[in-house]
């Protein structure tokens, strides 16, 4: 019998993985093609995905076993529902959230993520009333949590400050608790990842550690450092809060991001940078699954 594979050597996929797919607005498109390429062109298995802003739309289609709509969606950027101009002061934000939810609603079915038992599935996002990082948790297994509803935890998940007015759900015979996109802590908790017994731990993020420690100047350039630092920020802090747990379970943890820049604009979701960044991804896919230990950071 030929020895089992080193922890340096076990292939991707042969040992419990979860996804970590971190937010980014139109630079999602690059991470859908990810995810796209690693279901249907490398068919890597993840039994949990954790997903916050637009991590959680490409994790709820990976859910949902609509990996096709990930090509679908990016490739063909519904802008218009997007990107539908809707300012108002209270509370201040540009952007209609119900636009969002609109197209949402037709292309992610909760019956159908229900019935597909797929993975485990957290999506982020956080509560303004209460305080701190809401992770709704939605499981694969009968009996198991459902945080529903699924739509509403992903429109929160998605709700960036100023940019789409928060999401309002309210709660059976409590305060109605109220969303903001996840990124606002630059946290999310990997415990319950781990209790379920994930060994490799990949995060797809769309900017790289480099990216995110260069400042840029004028307002685009103000909007895309922030961003980079807030998910910079959620990596190394949830790893910090789970180190030790890594260090003394055999657990591995990669940190894939793209490989060029992707130079396109956040909010706008143009359909040609977003078909450029989707292609993008689903090469860099290739080159990962080639050799993931290039990117391994633990």
């Amino acid at each position: 019998m030929s020895p089992a594979p080193s922890l340096a050597e076990a292939p991707l996929g042969t040992r419990p993985a979860a996804l970590i797919l971190s937010g980014g607005a139109a630079l999602g498109a690059w991470q859908g093609g990810v995810l796209w390429a690693f279901d249907a062109r490398h068919g890597i298995p993840f039994g949990q995905v954790l997903g916050t802003s637009a991590g959680s739309i490409n994790g709820a289609a990976y859910l949902q076993g609509s990996t096709a709509l990930l090509k679908e969606l990016w490739r063909d950027v519904p802008r218009g529902d997007f990107l539908d101009l809707s300012p108002r002061l209270v509370p201040p934000s540009l952007l209609s959230l119900d636009s969002v939810a609109g197209y949402l609603s037709g292309v992610i079915s909760e019956e159908r993520c229900r019935a597909s038992k797929r993975c485990w599935f957290y999506a982020v996002a956080v509560d303004i009333a209460g305080g701190g990082t809401v992770q709704a948790q939605y499981s694969p297994e009968p009996g198991g949590p459902w945080d529903g509803p699924l739509l509403e935890h992903i429109l929160g998940s998605i709700a960036v400050p100023f940019v789409f007015p928060p999401r309002r759900l309210a709660a059976n015979g409590g305060p109605a608790r109220v969303f903001v996109d996840g990124h606002v802590t630059s946290f999310v908790d990997l415990a319950p990842i781990l209790d379920r017994g994930a060994l490799d731990l990949v995060f797809v993020s769309v900017i790289g550690a480099r990216r995110a420690g260069t400042p840029r100047f004028g307002p685009r350039g103000f909007i895309s450092t922030l961003i980079n630092q807030l998910m910079r920020a959620q990596v190394d802090n949830s790893l910090a809060a789970v180190a030790h747990r890594v260090a003394s379970g055999g657990v591995r943890v990669f940190e894939f991001a793209p490989l060029e820049p992707l130079d396109m604009s956040v909010f706008l979701f143009k359909k040609e940078e977003c078909r450029r960044a989707f292609d993008q991804g689903a090469a860099d896919a290739a080159l990962f699954v080639g050799d993931p230990g290039r990117w391994r950071i633990r």
